[in-house]
């Protein structure tokens, strides 16, 4: 006779506790290989990628990434293909890669033109290990299973909603308390995104680019190795633009 353990037990209470949002902006997100990493551009919860020609080739210019080490940060070149950006550059066991994509995007509204600043950022870890921020919005573990924290500019942002998404789709609203600190519970092994985005009314410049206020969407993507199974990925889709 099946018996569910406590771990089952507790992601099934995990899964009625899921947010199911009627539709979900994209972002970025990293996932590693041996000699670097990919960024997809799309939805994670339905394993959505955007390709070339399509959606990805608004993201110009291309993202910058680095890998950021102990001893400090190091480049890495970032090329477009038709699924994806190719990170390539090497990063030891413990190194993290960040990327970031900065654009300023004009929408105009009858006589009026807003120009907003959009910077769409991405940190991929291998463990829970603590870290400093190194992007203007980042999620950083703190060095505990689950456990994280949001800086901006290197401040933490207390009562920031963010989301947790499985690879399965399953996803989970949550917030940082008013320490910008979180520790979330893992349901299952696979990988994982944590999305966090901020409105900041600050006008600014970009080079010679005038901007009214940003919009920054940031995603910490992680793997889990132990745990219970899954519920299965959704196919990769890639829509027709």
């Amino acid at each position: 006779m099946y018996r569910p353990t406590f771990r089952s037990l507790a992601a099934a209470a995990l899964l009625s506790l899921a947010v199911v949002a009627p539709a979900s902006a994209h972002f970025l997100w990293l996932e590693p290989e041996a000699d670097g990493a990919r960024i997809y551009y799309g939805e994670f919860e339905e394993n959505l990628r955007e390709a070339s020609p399509g959606l990805l080739d608004r993201l110009t210019p291309l993202p910058e990434g680095k890998v950021v080490a102990s001893s400090g940060t190091t480049p890495v070149k970032v090329e477009k293909s038709p699924t994806s950006f190719v990170v390539t550059g090497k990063h030891g066991d413990g190194d993290s890669i960040v990327i970031e994509q900065a654009r300023v995007n004009e929408r105009k509204q009858g006589e009026k033109v807003t120009r907003t600043l959009g910077r769409l950022s991405a940190r991929w870890v291998p463990d829970f290990g603590e870290r400093t921020p190194a992007l203007p919005l980042d999620i950083v573990p703190t060095g505990k299973p689950g456990a994280i924290k949001v800086f901006y500019k290197d401040k933490p942002l207390a009562k920031a909603k963010l989301e947790l998404i499985s690879e399965s789709g399953w996803k989970r609203e949550l917030r940082t308390d008013e320490n910008g600190a979180l520790t979330v519970a893992i349901p299952w092994k696979g990988s994982y995104v944590i999305t966090v985005e901020h409105l900041d009314p600050t006008a600014g410049t970009l080079g010679s680019d005038a901007y009214d206020s940003m919009r920054l969407v940031s995603t910490l993507s992680f793997k889990v190795a132990d745990g219970d199974t899954a519920p299965p990925t959704p196919a990769v889709f890639t829509p027709k633009r």
